[in-house]
């Protein structure tokens, strides 16, 4: 159904509005600078960390919300870590970032770590330490114009679909979500296009949908009454794990104690944001980090913080790569997982 448009708005202002929008937040989500402290120490349990100074490098997303909640209550901190945070364009410097050495540890979506680990055919093996995002029902949509035709799932077969990337969890959602509507994904042409572009090649008709996730689904309900044709993270991909935090297999086996500590600045991060207190962090480093408008993000749909990294609901990524052609063995996320030592 239609998301609806407030009763305030008139259709000639909608598009300055919600492309202002669009690129005020796209301005903002690349302002992100690097935090850190100056104090080294042992962290709170299981003996010193034996690298008190670590990079984590980000995307600024709602999805990492409470790695800046740990920064600025001093979670890490407590643990005896320095983390300096460096903001990174993209998944694809994500791990490019951390197979290079750049970063400690790398935010990063769940493809692209199966895809980076089977690429390396053993000789470059990444680790996930901790869970970072699940998906929620509400979280992303397919969205069409309110005057558009398309109106169903089926609607959608064929079309040109936006998508942030392709190979990663969007186009793998869209066409579960599609197929599951029983819908045919096999024609669907993918234009790979940044968020902020979405909105404009969409009202130019370059575009027949779009895939949008929050913040900016969001502003494109709130401001320009889009409707929804699909969401994709609703039934069987509801809980699947979309990004983690990773490190290389040689920095957790050198740096035991330092990725145990970070490990545990995360999980009490993650365990604050379902407390009251906890939201109330979330919502100020949604404002101060990622620079979300207080009146979007009064309306944000948030995803799920896991507290662990859960086997058998990760390995419902892979499956769904393999099933939809994006890797062409079986591959168990298991082995990928370091074990947390809180």
């Amino acid at each position: 159904m239609t998301r609806g448009v407030p009763a305030h708005l008139t259709r000639s202002v909608l598009p300055r509005r919600v492309f202002g929008a669009f690129a005020a937040i796209a301005v903002l989500l690349g302002t992100a600078g690097c935090f850190g402290s100056s104090d080294d120490g042992p962290g709170s349990s299981g003996g010193e960390v034996e690298k008190a100074n670590i990079t984590v490098g980000i995307i600024p997303s709602i999805g990492m919300t409470p790695l800046y909640v740990a920064q600025d209550q001093g979670y890490f901190k407590e643990e005896g870590l320095n983390v300096k945070l460096v903001t990174l364009s993209g998944g694809g410097e994500s791990m490019t970032g951390l197979l290079g050495g750049d970063v400690d540890f790398s935010f990063a979506n769940y493809p692209m770590l199966v895809q980076a680990q089977q690429k390396g055919r053993g000789k470059v093996k990444v680790k996930i330490v901790a869970d970072a995002v699940a998906a929620k029902p509400d979280l992303s949509a397919v969205v069409v114009k309110s005057d558009s035709p398309l109106r169903n799932p089926e609607d959608l077969e064929g079309r040109k679909i936006g998508v942030p990337d392709t190979g990663g969890m969007a186009d793998l959602a869209v066409m579960s979500g599609m197929k599951a509507a029983r819908a045919d994904p096999s024609g669907v042409e993918w234009k790979k296009l940044s968020y902020q572009n979405m909105l404009p090649k969409l009202q130019g008709g370059d575009i027949d949908a779009a895939f949008l996730e929050e913040p900016y689904l969001s502003v494109a309900q709130a401001q320009l009454g889009v409707w929804t044709v699909l969401e994709p993270m609703a039934g069987r991909l509801d809980g699947i794990g979309l990004s983690g935090y990773a490190a290389l297999e040689k920095t957790t086996q050198s740096y035991p104690n330092t990725v145990a500590a970070f490990q545990r600045a995360v999980l009490k991060a993650h365990r604050a944001a379902t407390t009251p207190q906890g939201q109330n962090a979330l919502n100020k480093a949604l404002t101060e980090h990622i620079h979300i408008l207080p009146e979007i993000s009064a309306v944000l749909h948030l995803p799920a913080y896991p507290l662990t990294a859960d086997p058998t609901r990760l390995q419902r990524v892979p499956d769904l790569m393999r099933e939809f052609g994006q890797i062409k063995e079986p591959f168990d996320i298991k082995s990928m997982i370091l074990k947390s030592k809180s």
